[in-house]
């Protein structure tokens, strides 16, 4: 079985830790009430606020632009003002509940999810367009290494592979900075 975590960031190549800060998790963690999965916080600590093959979008709690603790709150009260025809929306916190991760230029996001049918973290999709939720019961490094391979990791039939290695891109952090674009070393598949 491959290492997950280790696999993504050798294939995205180093990403600077440019907004690593502990503090910030803290804030985060204590608003939502519980600590997120160690793999999911090293990964954004490593790259983030960054887009990953074009599509998948991940904030930082440390950051003022692209803030994943106002990122998750702005969609955890964009979920609860819809009617999703009984399908389950976000509510941040701990214990079998969803917590927005990532989201997409393609209509789904990512939560992270901690049930005991699970026996710990999972990743949950929900596709707006496709009009469900979708469990994947391993961890944020596993889901996103698979994703990023090709495995359909979103619903049945649903994947986005870019062939080539994975492009990155940093949003603008301040008005008149340019996006900055480049490409990881290689998918290794």
């Amino acid at each position: 079985m491959p290492d997950h975590p280790e696999a993504v960031f050798t294939m995205l190549g180093p990403g600077g830790r440019r907004f690593a800060d502990p503090g910030a998790w803290a804030v985060l963690e204590r608003e939502i009430g519980c600590e997120l999965p160690s793999g999911y916080k090293d990964f954004v600590d490593e790259y983030a606020p960054i887009k990953v093959d074009g599509h998948l979008h991940f904030s930082h709690p440390a950051t003022g632009t692209w803030n994943l603790l106002e990122w998750i709150r702005e969609t955890d009260q964009a979920f609860r003002e819809v009617d999703w025809d009984g399908l389950p929306h976000p509510e941040t916190g701990a214990q079998g509940v969803l917590i927005p991760a990532l989201s997409t230029d393609f209509g789904f996001y990512a939560f992270l999810a901690f049930s005991d049918r699970t026996s710990g973290w999972s990743i949950v999709i929900h596709d707006r367009d496709e009009g469900g939720c979708w469990e994947h019961a391993m961890s944020f490094a596993e889901w996103l290494h698979r994703h990023l391979v090709g495995e359909e990791m979103i619903h049945p039939g649903g994947t986005y592979l870019y062939p080539g290695p994975v492009e990155l891109e940093h949003p603008p952090m301040s008005p008149g900075e340019r996006h900055l674009s480049w490409y990881g070393p290689g998918r290794g598949m």
